[in-house]
């Protein structure tokens, strides 16, 4: 299927690695010019080159996106490198502290931190880059959430509320973009495997002595840990197909919707 991507300018947060690279990667082969975000210069020209080495069209952007400054200038330099953003896809997130807390352990200040880097981040660029879009009658914007938003633990609670915000968001701005050719929709992925998950898990199957086996620790961790209905993890690829469909052409009926891709990880209906 054509989706008719070619030409297509687009903004892709956090894409210097895991997630946000491999969203890069298939909008990059379906014909898109993607600007590759990080922090980072040397991951993020590396992806940006790898897209180009491809066969595809990229420009790198650096940028702290936590600040109301760092987004003032990936904004700025999206519009400058690709001469407006067709499709802003807001993936990048995270959190300010490290490992997994227990959720009285995390202070407010470190929630505030959490939601600028995620909601923050997202609304700033929302508000300099969807402008453009309504004046050409078009455009998309998609929200990269998190399995743990819409299905929470005791921990970590200040990055999961940050991500559970990030799929309201999406249903109250499509609304707010009624009849302006824009659709708004957020991707949840459960567990994927970046490179930083690989390297969780490598220590997980260590320490329950899963022994070295790559297929048995996937096996094991999909059927004992975080039991799936799919028999392996995520890929990063994986979200970037379905991230592919939402940014198209073709789906201009497809708005306010979160799509879970999460190998059946979360038990609720939707």
């Amino acid at each position: 299927m054509d989706l008719q991507l070619d030409g297509r300018r687009v903004l892709v947060t956090g894409s210097s690695s895991g997630i946000g690279a491999g969203i890069a990667r298939v909008l990059a082969a379906e014909g898109a010019t993607v600007a590759v975000h990080g922090r980072d210069a040397g991951r993020t020209r590396q992806v940006a080159d790898e897209l180009i080495a491809a066969g595809g069209r990229a420009v790198a952007i650096l940028g702290d996106l936590a600040t109301e400054e760092g987004s003032s200038h990936v904004a700025d330099a999206a519009l400058a490198e690709l001469g407006g953003v067709d499709v802003l896809i807001n993936n990048a997130g995270g959190k300010t502290v490290a490992g997994n807390p227990p959720w009285f352990d995390v202070p407010w200040a470190e929630w505030i931190g959490t939601y600028e880097m995620n909601v923050g981040a997202a609304v700033r660029l929302i508000h300099r880059l969807v402008p453009g879009m309504k004046a050409r009658g078009w455009g998309r914007v998609i929200q990269i959430a998190s399995a743990s938003g819409i299905q929470p633990e005791p921990t970590v609670g200040e990055y999961q509320a940050a991500k559970a915000a990030m799929v309201n968001l999406s249903v109250g701005l499509a609304r707010a973009l009624a009849h302006t050719g824009i659709t708004v929709n957020t991707v949840t992925p459960g567990t994927i495997l970046t490179p930083a998950v690989e390297r969780w898990l490598a220590h997980v199957a260590e320490q329950q002595d899963w022994g070295s086996d790559w297929r048995v620790i996937e096996k094991r961790f999909t059927t004992e840990l975080i039991p799936l209905c799919a028999d392996q993890l995520g890929r990063p690829e994986d979200i970037g197909r379905v991230v592919a469909l939402l940014a198209s052409p073709l789906s201009g009926y497809i708005t306010g919707a979160n799509y879970r891709v999460d190998g059946g990880q979360c038990r609720s209906v939707n």
